[in-house]
């Protein structure tokens, strides 16, 4: 299941959190240290519903900022090669148009890429298959929240002709220009591929809407739409696009991309970069000589985890694998790190006669 993503999904792990009593009853939560909170502070979530709204965010810190998407590029992407987005130079601002009646989905709400057939086509047309939530962004340092977009060719040619993909943050579902949005242009496409791309929305999206008690709160509705400034002639337009509720998009699947560090003795602190962590902690598991040991948490969010490594029962260098778990049950990809001895300090013998 892992070699094509969508595993959450697949596996209902959201259905099976809510029957357990949601997020705030999640089973999979490790150790926390006393100081988390005071390393953390509260702030609106742009996340999934079975999310917390309100959640505890790690103020912006080295860990934090080497953990941050795009300064921890994995060496080996660990992601399943449909989940890869591609790098693209952003487009031109949205030109308001109104939107035909969009076709749903696959699957579920916010999609799939996942066994979708494809309706050959012998015209130009282009298909939104998903749209995932990645991370809510960083309020210290006004980023708004991040999505990745799947997208297909279902012409028997490749299109090489130049279009866009954009996203509109809106608290409602009508289209209007004058709403945060971003996007990216695409230069050109296989016939039958199947494309990703990484999209993050202005900081005003995460304060765009208000609630009953007139706090700023991120806004209530997504807009998806390629080929989004209609650069492209297509036989079929009403697969381009979906509006949803914010709270419906689903997550990516979590992946670890790397440590900060190749080796650490026990009780030492250790970052993990990656994404699709969730809001608040789960568990990060240190598989070693047969164990499964929780290691200490001192900060989480979407994109890292800083931890302390429990106290191991090595003699020698040994190799051991760092698996995170999200609270809903979903299980990144192991990292390896080296455990090496804690240095024992020389005692001298004692001196005769005394």
């Amino acid at each position: 299941m892992s070699r094509r993503g969508d595993v959450a999904r697949r596996l209902r792990l959201t259905r099976s959190l809510n029957r357990l009593g949601g997020w705030q009853s999640r089973h999979f939560h490790g150790h926390v240290h006393s100081s988390f909170v005071s390393l953390h502070f509260g702030s609106w979530y742009a996340g999934p519903s079975f999310y917390p709204a309100h959640c505890w965010t790690p103020h912006w810190s080295p860990w934090v900022s080497w953990s941050w998407w795009d300064r921890c590029l994995p060496i080996c992407d660990p992601r399943p090669i449909f989940c890869r987005p591609v790098i693209c130079r952003p487009c031109r601002p949205w030109a308001s148009w109104r939107y035909p009646t969009w076709v749903s989905l696959p699957i579920v709400v916010s999609g799939t890429w996942v066994d979708v057939p494809r309706v050959a086509s012998k015209d130009r047309d282009l298909q939104l298959l998903a749209v995932r939530f990645v991370d809510a962004g960083h309020p210290e340092q006004k980023t708004g929240p991040r999505y990745r977009v799947w997208f297909r060719n279902n012409d028997d040619k490749k299109l090489r002709k130049d279009f866009n993909i954009m996203l509109l943050a809106s608290n409602d579902r009508d289209p209007s220009s004058d709403v945060p949005q971003a996007g990216v242009e695409i230069d050109n496409i296989d016939a039958g591929a199947i494309r990703t791309v990484d999209i993050r929305l202005p900081f005003e999206a995460s304060t765009l809407a208000r609630d009953a008690k007139d706090r700023a709160v991120p806004f209530r509705f997504l807009h998806v739409l390629v080929d989004s400034h209609q650069d492209v002639d297509e036989s079929f337009e009403e697969n381009n696009g979906v509006v949803l509720a914010r709270g419906d998009v689903l997550p990516v699947d979590p992946s670890s991309f790397s440590t900060d560090v190749t080796s650490g003795s026990p009780g030492s602190m250790i970052n993990v970069a990656g994404e699709g962590f969730g809001p608040e902690p789960g568990e990060v598991i240190v598989h070693v000589n047969d164990l499964e040991l929780q290691a200490e948490i001192y900060g989480w969010y979407d994109l890292g985890v800083h931890f302390k490594l429990p106290p191991l029962p090595v003699a020698v260098e040994t190799q051991a694998e760092i698996v995170v778990v999200r609270g809903d049950g979903a299980v990144s990809n192991p990292v390896q790190v080296l455990i090496v001895p804690a240095k024992t300090p020389v005692t001298p013998p004692p001196v005769p006669g005394k």
